[in-house]
């Protein structure tokens, strides 16, 4: 008996039924009878898996892979093997059902079958992934302008708020200097830094990645306002005592 191929190449989804096909083909000039075996007859459905072979004949026999749990590793190795026996059917067997040809044979003639032994392989896909090539981020600016917007919806000029401040501040103490004949000109001021002040509340807190971002104290007042406020109080301090 001639039996093809060797080895049964399964290739996926191995999920789902898969089926392969094995080519017998009796060269004898006497018919023959065969029978498959396999090492996981759960796995595998074989159709037929007995049967009788003509001289001369050639039958396909399926081999029914009905489906994993899940897919195998790329690197899984499968170890199933398929046994095909075959046996000359004798004259005085030909009327034997081919189950009862095989009792007998096993029985009484074990030494007059041939054995052929069929391996299993698994194709398994193994993508090859591309290495990744790191992409550079974008400096900011590069293309790509950044601004904070106030709570209106308006553009402020980055820093006009600070340098507001900085530049009422950097003026106080000339004033106070100069108030010491009058306060008419110190209330002067502590109006002018109040509005100041009021104005500075209205301005929202910038995002922390700007760079023109107000700096803020340990309790999340903005620098500039908290020093508006200490200049404020020493002004009322100096004026009133």
């Amino acid at each position: 008996m001639e039996i093809a191929p060797s080895v049964l190449e399964f290739s996926g989804p191995f999920t789902k039924t898969v089926t392969r096909t094995l080519q017998l083909h009796n060269k004898t000039p006497e018919p023959m009878a065969y029978k498959v075996k396999t090492t996981a007859p759960k796995l595998y459905c074989v159709r037929p898996n007995a049967s009788r072979v003509n001289p001369g004949e050639t039958i396909e026999v399926q081999i029914i892979l009905q489906g994993l749990k899940q897919e195998p590793t790329p690197d899984f190795k499968c170890k199933d093997k398929f046994l095909v026996q075959s046996v000359a059917i004798a004259p005085e067997q030909e009327t034997l059902s081919v189950g009862d040809l095989w009792s007998t044979v096993e029985k009484v003639g074990k030494d007059k079958i041939s054995d052929y032994k069929i391996r299993v392989h698994y194709q398994i896909a193994q993508d090859e992934a591309e290495p990744l090539t790191p992409v550079a981020a974008a400096a900011p600016g590069a293309g790509a302008s950044f601004t904070t917007p106030t709570s209106n919806g308006s553009k402020s000029a980055p820093g006009s708020v600070e340098k507001t401040l900085t530049d009422s501040l950097e003026n106080a103490p000339a004033v106070v200097s100069g108030s010491s004949g009058g306060t008419e000109k110190l209330q002067e001021t502590i109006k002018k830094l109040e509005s100041e002040l009021e104005k500075a509340k209205e301005v929202p807190a910038a995002t922390a990645d700007s760079a023109t971002a107000v700096r803020r104290g340990s309790q999340g007042v903005p620098v500039p306002m908290a020093a508006l406020l200490c200049l404020i109080a020493f002004l009322l301090a100096w004026l009133f005592f």
